[in-house]
């Protein structure tokens, strides 16, 4: 009997001490959805965010969704995120930024039916005086 009391009792404090420390709700593990920008032939594209561990109140645009008449036809993954981005080409292209949240920044022009990359620069250190129109479209005034 003074066993179960023993065991009884080491329970009881147990829950007591795990009931006393501070309960911390989960962020919600669901991405969040920008605002969704429509662009030429059907076309509407928006981004994923979601929170970093060390920052679950701040959410960062991880992923770029690109959909046609509602269905998405493609995502394309930030490296690690995706900065700014836009329609190219009449919607047969997307031209984005992607980057981490210091010291980098890509900007990569991409194939909206495929998802190939068409072209790349280090847009971290300016464009080239020579940048094509795609890049001085995207990295110009906003």
């Amino acid at each position: 009997m003074m066993k179960f009391f023993s065991w009884f009792a080491i329970l009881t404090a147990f829950a007591l001490v795990s009931s006393a420390q501070p309960q911390t709700t989960p962020p919600d593990d669901k991405p969040t959805e920008s605002k969704h920008v429509q662009g030429p032939n059907g076309l509407e594209g928006w981004t994923l965010n979601d929170p970093l561990p060390d920052r679950p109140n701040e959410r960062f645009p991880f992923t770029l969704v690109i959909a046609r008449n509602g269905h998405i036809i493609r995502k394309i993954e930030g490296d690690p995120f995706i900065w700014n981005w836009m329609f190219w080409s009449d919607g047969r292209q997307v031209a984005y930024e992607s980057g981490p949240l210091h010291f980098g920044l890509w900007c990569t022009l991409a194939d909206v039916e495929t998802g190939r990359q068409l072209s790349s620069y280090d847009c971290f250190h300016g464009i080239p005086e020579n940048a094509p129109d795609w890049l001085k479209a995207l990295e110009g005034p906003n």
